[in-house]
């Protein structure tokens, strides 16, 4: 018999004499609880001693975070197999029950692990074969480590909205304030809801990169970590597009007209900055909208008539892009003047020589032009530096009726004009003695077709430089109101004038050359205002000689 097996049979034989002498001997309450005390005490100190190892999966944790605990039983230096224990950590114990090595572990459930150090604790409750043991090892279960996401949308309209994101490893709600601040000057805070929030950032900021930073304030810093993060909201220029019309849907060449501009941009953009409109490399105008994006550039259109391409080109600023666009002004045909000048003085049977003008801009007219005298073609030809010649020969006196048409070019329309050429028989010159005298030393340009000497108080008519009509007495501009010396040209004649200067004084027969003097009937014996008076029969043969832009020379001094 083994070793083992004796000191059971002698326990047991023990055990039953001594019931037996109780039971025999009738012993006292006393003595049996002392013999049972007795034997427990023998029973424990036949129970081996258990040994009990405990090791977490990590010593420190994060709230949240489920814990991996492994032990190990033992007992006489033999594993108790199959028997259960408890492990607890300041809560409800969980019961796991060892294998045939008299190990085990066991995980406690995510969020049963409160924050802080804690003791993790190992029971074994004792058996038959062992004594209660329990085994104990320290944790730490940290702050679960809040991470924040930010994100970055740009918005319509300008400004942009950053959304921060919190979430933990371990699922751990993130509840507290967040707040915002961008380069260094806060924005604003508000409670993390659902573990996000939102922040509008206004669209004031400059262009550029600027730094937005989120700080994370925890409701239960033991539970969940405070942090931050950081991102960069990048404000571009604004786009823009540009566009441009002309004031008028067709534009005559030659004309001043206005380009209308206008830029838009996003709401609320400041749209101020230089604009240029081109023609190939040309610069057509050139100006700057306002901050509203409009402007209007006035331009000379030189374009031939027809459609034409142009581009207006935006430059933008330091908060907006530059842009271009391309656009067609459509230009139309413009009208032109025909200016017919008939030689002055011209006598019966003389040629007289016609000379025509087209007068257009800003390029003189070409084409073609035929000029009619009384219905018979004189010329037809090319325009030459906008003009063109003719001559009618051997006309007779009397009035001639002078036809032009013109047959327009890609920038000028037709057109036509008439005058009359009057041709008078010569005036019977009643100091044609004095006339020879005056014209042997004739100091009057042959270009004129009438002479006032001041210093003689004369004046004639001539043609070609021969004198036709006088000399004639005059009286000219009295001391203070002198009649002045030059060249004129007869602009204006009125047969019955009244002088809106002088009470409506008569001035019959009145031929003006130089503002309001004029050549008209008046005294000999009084002088004037600044005009020539002349002799009513003396007035009469100017007022019929002299016709609209005849020249007019004035020289001398008045004698008084």
């Amino acid at each position: 018999m083994s070793g083992k097996r004796w000191r059971r049979a002698l326990t047991a034989l023990g055990v039953g004499l001594t019931v037996a002498a109780v039971s025999a001997c009738g012993p006292s309450e006393g003595a049996i609880d002392a013999t049972r005390d007795q034997v427990t005490a023998q029973q424990q100190a036949a129970k081996a001693a258990a040994q009990l190892t405990v090791t977490p999966s990590a010593t420190t944790v994060s709230y949240g975070a489920p814990l991996d605990v492994a032990f190990t039983l033992t007992a006489a230096g033999a594993p108790l197999a199959g028997t259960q224990v408890s492990v607890a950590v300041g809560g409800t114990p969980v019961s796991a029950t060892t294998d045939a090595k008299g190990s085990g572990s066991v995980t406690l459930a995510a969020g049963s692990l409160p924050a802080g150090s804690q003791t993790v604790t190992v029971s074994y409750p004792g058996s038959d074969q062992a004594l209660a043991a329990s085994s104990t090892a320290t944790i730490t279960v940290a702050p679960a480590s809040a991470a924040a996401t930010l994100t970055v949308t740009a918005k319509d309209g300008g400004g942009s909205t950053v959304l921060i994101q919190l979430a933990t490893p371990t699922g751990v709600p993130t509840t507290g304030t967040v707040s915002l601040d961008v380069d260094g000057t806060a924005l604003g805070a508000q409670p993390m809801a659902a573990g996000q929030a939102a922040f509008d950032v206004p669209a004031t900021l400059g262009v550029g990169d600027h730094t937005v930073t989120a700080q994370f304030a925890s409701d239960n810093p033991a539970q969940v970590s405070n942090t931050s993060a950081t991102s960069t909201v990048s404000v571009a220029k604004a786009s823009t597009s540009v566009s441009a019309t002309a004031a008028k849907d067709s534009i005559r060449y030659g004309d001043q007209d206005s380009f209308e501009v206008t830029v838009t941009g996003s709401t609320g953009a400041d749209l101020t900055g230089g604009v240029t409109i081109t023609d190939g490399s040309t610069v057509v105008a050139e100006g700057s909208t306002d901050a509203t994006g409009k402007a209007s550039l006035s331009f000379f259109n030189t374009a031939d008539p027809g459609p034409k391409n142009y581009t207006v080109a935006f430059a933008g600023s330091a908060s907006v892009e530059a842009s271009q666009a391309a656009f067609v002004v459509q230009t139309s045909q413009t009208n032109v003047d025909i200016a017919i000048k008939e030689p002055p003085g011209v006598l019966p049977g003389q040629d007289a020589t016609i000379t025509v003008s087209v007068l257009g801009t800003p390029q003189k007219p070409t084409g073609t032009a035929t000029v009619s005298v009384d219905g018979n073609q004189v010329a037809n030809g090319p325009l030459v530096d906008g003009a063109i010649s003719a001559v009618a020969t051997a006309v007779a006196a009397g009035d001639h009726s002078i036809k032009v048409d013109y047959s327009g070019d890609v920038r000028f329309q037709p057109n036509s004009a008439s005058s009359t050429l009057t041709v008078k028989e010569p005036v019977a010159n009643p100091n044609a003695g004095v006339a020879a005298a005056v014209q042997a030393s004739n100091p009057c340009p042959a270009s004129a077709s009438a002479c006032v000497d001041l210093s003689s108080q004369e004046a004639w008519l001539q043609t070609g430089g021969q004198v036709t009509y006088g000399p004639v007495s005059i009286t000219s501009g009295r001391a203070g109101a002198r009649t002045e010396t030059g060249s004129f040209a007869v602009y204006w004649k009125d047969r019955n004038h009244l002088s809106t200067i002088f009470n409506n004084a008569p001035m019959p027969n009145s031929v003006f050359f130089d503002g309001g003097i004029a050549f008209h009937s008046g005294s000999l014996e009084a002088e004037s205002h600044g005009c020539i008076h002349l002799s009513d029969d003396a007035s009469e043969v100017f007022f019929d000689t002299l016709s609209v832009g005849d020249g007019v020379v004035v020289w001398g001094a008045s004698p008084y």
